[in-house]
């Protein structure tokens, strides 16, 4: 049976370049679709400064978007500049330091101090929220407090460096990749390398490469964005819950099917669960996506207390396949 894509919740994978809003994004989408696609989102936002990838959502996808944002760690490159820091922490902020780090990592080689990063920063990491960011406090941007004068500063929350791997350094320029837990600033974690190492600094640049396995080499670009005049293949640029999401998979019966979508809990012994491929692992052991008999995609469900309980079910797509 062919699929109509267009009653699918779906996931694009835009790329955003530098200059332009998530939000101007996100707004392009919704004005350019052709098809009654329900409510839009992203899945994380991205500074107006950075560039790559930033996740849509359509039909209901928006309902993955805390399992993406706890679960997907994301890569970063970023180009950081020693010597300065700004009231932004990236380029487009007013000078406000001057100093630079230390002599003895000035001439540190790339391997050198790329070992140094790693054991001050890999594994559990604590950071305060930039003091001009999407985060709230007291219900407002902390960025729109800073644009009436008061700054905040917030707790440290604990964040989690997976992966972190020096491109090129030619003082006072370290290009650097990143690979961190959602809710990490780039831009904090440059400006505590540049303190640790007796100096201060900012991001020149800032590219999101991946969140998850959905990579900014598969993003769309902007002229491969949706124009309303134009026709755009849902199918070929559209991405289903269970591509963005890696997850171990159950397969129902036709009567447990029935079960599921209304809502009843499964014991583990009485549902056939297929295990993903060691190749990559899965993003949460706990959290499985459902199938009917034809391998349709049903919804999401959690292991509890010995049984599979639906946290959502896709309604609109499986009205057609019952």
């Amino acid at each position: 049976m062919k699929l109509d894509y267009q009653k699918f919740p779906l996931i694009f994978n835009a790329y955003k370049p530098v200059g332009v809003s998530s939000f101007s994004v996100v707004h392009h989408f919704k004005k350019n679709l052709n098809y009654d696609f329900g409510k839009i989102g992203h899945f994380g936002t991205l500074d107006p400064f950075a560039e790559g990838v930033l996740m849509i959502g359509v039909q209901g996808a928006q309902r993955l978007n805390e399992y993406i944002h706890e679960l997907l760690p994301k890569t970063y490159l970023a180009t950081g500049i020693f010597g300065q820091k700004t009231t932004s922490g990236d380029h487009t902020g007013e000078i406000a330091q001057n100093q630079e780090i230390n002599r003895e990592f000035q001439i540190k080689s790339k391997e050198e101090l790329e070992n140094f990063l790693k054991e001050k920063f890999m594994g559990e990491y604590w950071q305060s929220p930039h003091s001009i960011s999407a985060t709230k406090f007291e219900g407002k941007r902390l960025y729109e407090h800073a644009l009436s004068g008061r700054i905040i500063t917030k707790d440290k929350v604990k964040r989690e460096i997976l992966d972190l791997t020096i491109v090129s350094y030619n003082y006072p320029e370290l290009v650097f990749s990143v690979t961190v837990s959602s809710g990490t600033y780039v831009r904090s974690l440059f400006e505590e390398i540049a303190v640790i190492t007796g100096g201060v600094g900012h991001l020149k640049n800032l590219k999101r490469t991946a969140i998850g396995e959905n990579l900014s080499s598969a993003s769309l670009t902007k002229e491969q964005w949706p124009v309303k005049e134009n026709s755009f293949d849902l199918e070929k640029w559209g991405t289903p819950l269970d591509k963005a999401l890696r997850l171990n998979r159950l397969i129902l019966s036709q009567e447990q099917t029935a079960k599921y979508l209304q809502g009843q809990r499964m014991k583990v012994s009485e549902v056939e669960c297929l295990l993903m491929s060691t190749d990559l692992p899965v993003a949460s052991s706990l959290l499985f996506w459902v199938y009917n008999p034809d391998g349709h995609l049903l919804g999401l469900s959690k292991l509890e207390e010995g049984q599979y309980m639906a946290i959502f079910n896709l309604r609109l797509a499986i009205l057609q396949l019952l």
